[in-house]
């Protein structure tokens, strides 16, 4: 006696193509790649590799290139509004300030 095979009900995901996400009306668009490296590169070399926020040595993996105006409020990918912020706690506290912010209906 031979088994049925079902039919597939789901189609497979073909995660070489899962779309990235829009962005927000009015933002600045995301840079990657090399000149984005390169730029974080020089925002680093300019501080010092200091934090901007506490003054520590920026480790690496350990820091974010911050925009001091969120993107997603107009700021621009520009050098003069990038700045080198600690993982933690500085950028991660940035971050939850904004957010708070949002959340009320304000800018930080």
């Amino acid at each position: 006696m031979a088994l049925a095979t079902l039919k597939p009900r789901l189609q497979t995901l073909n995660i070489n193509k899962v779309k990235v996400l829009d962005t927000k009306a009015g933002a600045t668009q995301m840079e990657r790649g090399r000149a984005w490296m390169e730029k974080r590169e020089r925002v680093a070399l300019r501080h010092g590799y200091r934090c901007a926020g506490c003054g520590r040595v920026l480790l690496p993996r350990q820091w974010e290139c911050d925009h001091k105006v969120p993107r997603e409020q107009g700021g621009s990918n520009d050098e003069s509004n990038l700045q080198p912020l600690c993982t933690d706690p500085c950028h991660k506290a940035k971050t939850a300030r904004e957010a708070e912010a949002r959340a009320r209906g304000g800018a930080d």
